[in-house]
């Protein structure tokens, strides 16, 4: 019927978006560590690799997997500049110009 010669062809027909599917969301929980991952293991008296069996609820041991001091940065608001220190426009005098010499 599409392919058919027809005047009715020639008018364009209303496009009705599809449905969006439902939001994927995964029946893990998003705390577990990685499996057999080599990733911070300094502090821990496992240093090859960690959660071989992929469990959800990790028993690490004796030691920590992270230290309390390990982050991947400066506080949170911590490295804010003070605005008050910033270089104003002809506040820094250069240096005058030398002829140079050997």
């Amino acid at each position: 019927e599409m392919f058919e010669e027809s005047i009715y062809n020639l008018i364009p027909r209303e496009y009705v978006p599809p449905p969006k599917p439902i939001r994927y969301r995964s029946k893990y929980p998003p705390t577990t560590a990685p499996t057999a991952s080599t990733f911070g293991l300094k502090t821990t008296s496992k240093p090859v690799c960690s959660n071989l069996a992929g469990e959800y609820d990790l028993f690490d041991g004796p030691h920590k997997l992270a230290s309390n001091s390990a982050t991947f940065g400066k506080l949170k608001g911590s490295s804010k500049p003070d605005p008050q220190s910033f270089r104003h426009k002809s506040t820094i005098k250069l240096p005058d110009v030398k002829k140079f010499s050997y």
